[in-house]
């Protein structure tokens, strides 16, 4: 390995990211990086997936410690280059900038670090990746990895409609992602129906069930500012699912400000518990969302990598 290539630091960059915001961001950022005389190389993303592409590509040329400049979305495209064969390249060092519309992870790890302080640090802290393994559109077996959370049901219908804003609502996500969050939620909930469906925690019988939502997460933070008001540790080799039973439209709307407050546990409809396998499957073709992107479709089997990925903090 070219000793020189695995000591410079790449960027994957999003410039759309954060509703098109993270161009200008990393253009400052750039100037920082020169005046600091960092060595580092560098590609923007143009396509949906494209940071899948680079980050296999670039750790075939040998680098081994990669920034991301974007948000969880970008985050978890480069993740899926990484972990391609289930495990992360020997020495990888994953170096996460927040710049995008949601960057949930950062929450995790409130930093009092620059972004070039950060860029030079040598302070590494293993976490867990969550694994997924479902079908795609096609009804093919697909696995992917998640380094936030995943959801299926109302949650990952507003993620949906989220993603696919255009016009005056793509506006109102670069002026408050809570604007558009809340928005995206209401649509989601105006429009959903319980999912009737079967869990199997661990080894535990098979549970019968309707369920408006499903959260498996190492990070409680998602859609901006909401949050499940649970101690999460990256390290510890368990998933933690958040439950909501079926219930009506009214108190799905009354969950929103839950969310944000952190106190939609304290609902009866909301239930949480730990575990370090989950399966789900229902007859329905429902999406599946990872760190704000697809996973796929059910039948779904969740899984946990311990301390598989270095990230730099």
């Amino acid at each position: 390995m070219n000793k020189q290539i695995s000591q410079k630091v790449f960027f994957i960059c999003n410039p759309a990211a954060g509703a098109g915001l993270a161009h200008e961001k990393w253009s400052k950022l750039y100037e920082e990086l020169i005046a600091h005389n960092v060595a580092f190389d560098y590609q923007f993303t143009t396509t949906p997936k494209d940071a899948t592409k680079i980050a296999r590509d670039m750790l075939e040329r040998g680098y081994r410690r990669i920034a991301v400049f974007g948000g969880d979305g970008t985050v978890n495209e480069v993740l899926q280059g990484i972990m391609e064969n289930g495990k992360a390249p020997n020495q990888l060092q994953l170096i996460l900038i927040p710049a995008g519309s949601s960057c949930d992870f950062a929450k995790k790890y409130p930093n009092t670090k620059s972004n070039i302080e950060l860029i030079l640090s040598d302070d590494l802290f293993a976490v867990d990746i969550g694994k997924i393994e479902c079908n795609d559109s096609d009804g093919n077996p697909v696995t992917n990895y998640f380094i936030n959370n995943s959801s299926i049901g109302v949650i990952s219908l507003a993620n949906e409609k989220y993603n696919n804003v255009r016009g005056l609502s793509k506006q109102i996500k670069r002026w408050s992602v809570d604007a558009a969050a809340i928005m995206a939620g209401i649509k989601a909930i105006s429009q959903f129906k319980p999912i009737s469906c079967e869990l199997q925690f661990d080894e535990e019988e098979v549970h019968f069930t309707e369920i408006t939502n499903i959260t498996v997460f190492k990070t409680p933070y998602f859609g901006g500012g909401m949050y499940y008001n649970v101690e999460t540790k990256q390290d510890d080799g368990k998933l933690t699912v958040v439950l909501v039973d079926r219930t009506s439209k009214l108190k799905l709307l009354g969950l929103i400000p839950a969310l944000y407050a952190g106190t939609a546990l304290n609902k009866k409809s909301a239930h949480h518990r730990n575990c370090t396998i989950l399966k789900f499957d229902t007859n329905r073709n429902f999406y599946i969302e990872m760190d704000g992107e697809s996973a796929g479709y059910p039948p779904a089997k969740y899984s946990i990598l311990k301390q598989a990925i270095n990230i730099v903090i």
